[in-house]
């Protein structure tokens, strides 16, 4: 029976090229997502141990306890807490730093980055004994020396156009500002290196933009040969002003930081994967329709085995083999171009605006499991059907035939399951005309309905095949005997015909399925933004990293004919292992600008230590109204928020 299977296999492998191609396009895109994911962590991972290399502790203000000023322990990090870690034993260097977040316009004068809220951060040049600050190697010019001086990474003078001499406009957390660009630097910090921008401000400057003269908004310690990053952040402890500062290690900050351009990019992963799903999806039915043909052909064939002794095991296992061995065909290629597909993804889905990090090619053991099991797994299994049928086959009645016509019985019961999941797929559907929001749940229902339906006209194919091939065939009989012949033999198999109709079924489904979703789901989500907005204008920066002057709220509100003015303060916290997004707002005010259905609670209740979440974050956290959920410390050091 090994032989024979080989012999099949080889014999027909005109007829197999189509079933390794559909089967060898979706593990290619299975594996390349897969290793593209892999990559692309190790890509982050590394970037951000790289800029996080020589930094060991870092030292920062620690958040207020709720119902405090938010202000309160800024000022904690000075100059003489720098020379009280400098004698800390086991710290070999201490370099203090300011950082924030500002947003730079381009030579046009349009704002760089403008859509990435994670991409603008901002910094202090602090230069070391050498002179030079060795997070950001100058590149061309100088590094900036006073208030009207500016320096930038080269990928943002690149994306900007700019060039040493050029008046820069930016924005902080207030007015537009016009410096100097004097220098460009280059940078590893993977914010950057991900497509955002760096600006570089004079130690008396950054202070005053995002600090107080005179303090920092952290402290770097570099540890001295054979002391560790744990040990050194004891020791560090017991020196800082307990409740107002905190220390973190260099690997925890290159692990946060990671974390927060991976969460950031997710996206770009999930879209190979619906090209995998797509492409298996069909692929299987292909190899279902090769299979049954090849069966029908070879029906002979599989009597005279019978014949001879062959058991329905032994036919069943014979085909099974030439599954496998084609599944293993197109898995290795599969395989190799996913590599292919992986290396490439980063420059396919990355723009110059928006570059994805590149690295070497990490090949873990779960795309390799991937590759064999979807390659094996879909080719056998769609081929298990065909081969069943053809083992139950009689051999004298085989003989006599080439093809077995279905009986009464098996028809009437493909066409009640074909009925009622055309019912259950149309249910779900109808069920969801009444929704109002665009969430995930009910996006992936309406798609979960689709593909009932696909299977349901799959499945009544052959039952439809002859009518609706007689219904037609009075088109194709004015083409004569042509059309005659084409209508006839259409007729004389409608499984088979149907079987060959089901892979274009499904295709030219899946492509108007997926058209329709993403239009609907483009229009609900405008309804739902539309829907939820109770104001009549909103005022908004470009960036939301850079904040609206307080102040103009309030010259806002006072202006004749505004009711109401409510500002919305925009950040990031860790919570669950990922990145959630949160605003602050006013409780007062809140139901006169957001519409908003609170379902459990009050949002009277507002304030420090108190907040209020969407359904969907509750049922993912399993909390109620007076339940706790636990925030993590941010990604990145506090930034200006918007109003």
């Amino acid at each position: 029976m090994l032989r024979t299977a080989l012999r099949n296999v080889l014999a027909h492998k005109a007829r197999l090229v189509m079933t390794v191609l559909a089967v060898c396009l979706g593990v290619a895109f299975v594996c390349g997502t897969l290793v593209f994911a892999d990559s692309s962590a190790a890509a982050h991972r590394a970037a951000a141990s790289k800029n996080f290399a020589d930094i060991a502790v870092t030292v920062s203000p620690k958040d207020p306890p709720p119902g405090t000023a938010a202000n309160q322990h800024a000022d904690v990090l000075d100059d003489a807490l720098v020379r009280k870690l400098a004698g800390v034993p086991g710290v070999a260097a201490v370099r203090p730093s300011v950082d924030g977040v500002a947003t730079l316009n381009a030579a046009d004068g349009t704002p760089l980055r403008a859509d990435k809220a994670w991409a603008h951060p901002a910094a202090a040049y602090v230069p070391g004994k050498d002179g030079k600050d060795s997070r950001y190697p100058l590149v061309e010019g100088h590094a900036p020396t006073s208030g009207d001086e500016l320096a930038v990474d080269s990928g943002t003078a690149a994306a900007g156009h700019l060039r040493i001499g050029d008046t820069v406009t930016l924005a902080t957390d207030g007015p537009v500002m016009t410096k100097r660009l004097v220098g460009i630097v280059s940078t590893k910090d993977t914010r950057v290196t991900a497509g955002g921008t760096l600006a570089l401000f004079d130690r008396a400057t950054a202070q005053h933009l995002f600090a107080t003269p005179g303090h920092y908004t952290g402290i770097d310690l570099a540890a001295a040969p054979g002391t560790g990053q744990s040990e050194l952040s004891r020791r560090v402890l017991d020196v800082l002003p307990a409740g107002r500062a905190e220390a973190t290690t260099g690997r925890a900050q290159a692990a946060r930081q990671a974390t927060n351009v991976d969460m950031q990019t997710r996206g770009y992963k999930k879209l190979p994967m619906v090209f995998a799903g797509v492409s298996l999806f069909i692929g299987s039915f292909l190899i279902v329709n090769t299979f049954t043909m090849l069966i029908t052909q070879r029906t002979r064939e599989i009597a005279l085995l019978r014949a001879i002794g062959a058991t329905r095991r032994q036919v069943v296992r014979s085909l099974l083999l030439e599954a496998l061995l084609v599944g293993l065909a197109a898995s290795a290629a599969g395989f190799v171009l996913g590599l292919g597909i992986a290396s490439v993804l980063p420059d396919l889905l990355g723009t110059g605006a928006d570059p994805l990090p590149h690295g070497p090619l990490v090949i873990g053991p779960r795309s390799v499991v991937a590759a064999l099991g979807v390659g094996v797994g879909v080719t056998v299994l769609a081929a298990w059907l065909p081969s069943r049928r053809a083992a139950k086959v009689a051999p004298v009645e085989a003989m006599r035939t080439a093809g077995q016509p279905p009986t009464a019985t098996r028809s009437r019961v493909r066409a009640v399951a074909g009925l009622a999941l055309l019912a259950l797929g149309a249910g779900r559907l109808i069920s969801l005309m009444g929704a109002k929001d665009a969430s995930e749940s009910n996006l992936q229902n309406a798609m979960l309905g689709c593909a009932v339906l696909v299977v349901a006209m799959i499945v009544l194919a052959p039952p439809l095949a002859a009518p609706v091939i007689r219904l037609t065939g009075r088109l194709t009989g004015r083409f004569g005997i042509t059309g005659h012949l084409a209508r006839e033999n259409a007729l004389r198999d409608p499984r088979r015909t149907a079987a060959t109709a089901s892979a274009l079924l499904i295709s030219t489904a899946l492509v108007a399925g997926l058209a329709v979703l993403g239009n609907s789901a483009s229009q609900a989500l405008d309804r739902q933004a539309a829907a939820g907005l109770g104001a009549d204008y909103v005022i908004s920066t470009r960036s939301t990293m850079t904040g609206i002057d307080p102040a103009a709220v309030q010259r806002v509100a006072d202006t004749p004919g505004v009711r109401t003015a409510n500002a919305v303060t925009d950040s990031t916290v860790f919570a669950g292992g990922g990145v959630r997004e949160i605003s602050g707002v006013d409780p007062a005010t809140v139901k006169d600008v957001m519409k908003l259905d609170v379902t459990s609670g009050s949002l009277a209740d507002l304030g420090p230590g108190r907040i209020a979440v969407s359904s969907t974050v509750a049922r993912e956290y399993g909390v109620r109204a007076g339940g706790r959920i636990n925030a993590g410390p941010r990604a990145a050091r506090r930034s200006p928020s918007s109003t």
